[in-house]
């Protein structure tokens, strides 16, 4: 069983909540060149990504559509699985694509959608500074020389608050979807960063209840990011 680091559980949730359906069809959308979670053997994947590159780095995927997932119209009642990983806070529109996966899962179908926290406050810097230093940050304090180069992170990023933690509950209560599983928590790449520069690390821990303490506890300093599994019911 896989155990991703950034939510140990979800592997298993995914396996109790579908794993009896096999062999069954996934779709990720934004598949870029790689899979998140493992996936049985015998289904069968589609991809769908704006970028042709990633889809030909992607080595596990029965099929690959390339298209705008803003402007593409899935078909009803199709998957069993569809993963949106890293997705949304790229989309000027995440609603419009919630509602399409929403209506392409077959019933008793999951969606798995992991999006950083907006209510954080790495969310807000990242909402509210330009791209430009973005690609800044990954050169220079990530150390990947080839970012925002040939269809690498980071992409342009509108993180909406269409799409906090509590938007989600929302969006789930209004559409016949159980939340099975929403896990929040601190980016791993931000808690290598702060173990690796003290005072980094000193400043971020002085911090975190101030910013609290302004927003009456609605921005986190420390839970970046959030996964969350929704399962359809109707």
């Amino acid at each position: 069983m896989v155990v991703l680091e950034e939510d140990p559980k979800l592997q298993s949730v995914v396996e109790k909540l579908i794993w009896q359906r096999q062999p069954f069809k996934v779709l990720e959308i934004g598949c870029g060149s790689c899979s998140h979670i493992e996936i049985p053997a015998n289904s069968y994947i589609v991809g769908l990504d704006i970028s042709q590159k990633q889809l030909d780095r992607n080595e596990v995927l029965n099929e690959k559509i390339l298209a705008d997932v803003e402007s593409y119209d899935l078909p009803e009642s199709e998957f069993d699985l569809i993963v949106c990983w890293w997705v949304l806070e790229h989309l000027s529109n995440p609603e419009k694509v919630l509602d399409n996966c929403r209506k392409a899962l077959k019933k008793d179908g999951i969606m798995i959608v992991a999006i950083p926290n907006v209510m954080s406050l790495k969310g807000l810097v990242t909402k509210f500074t330009p791209h430009a230093f973005h690609v800044w940050f990954y050169k220079y304090i990530f150390g990947e020389k080839l970012a925002g180069i040939d269809d690498r992170l980071p992409f342009k990023t509108y993180l909406r608050f269409s799409i906090s933690p509590e938007a989600i509950r929302q969006f789930a209560a209004e559409n016949d979807l159980s939340i099975e599983r929403l896990h929040v928590y601190e980016n791993p790449r931000q808690k290598k960063l702060r173990s690796r520069h003290w005072l980094i690390d000193k400043g971020w821990k002085m911090m975190s209840p101030v910013v609290k303490a302004l927003t009456f506890g609605k921005v986190d300093a420390e839970l970046t990011d959030f996964i969350v599994v929704m399962q359809k019911k109707m």
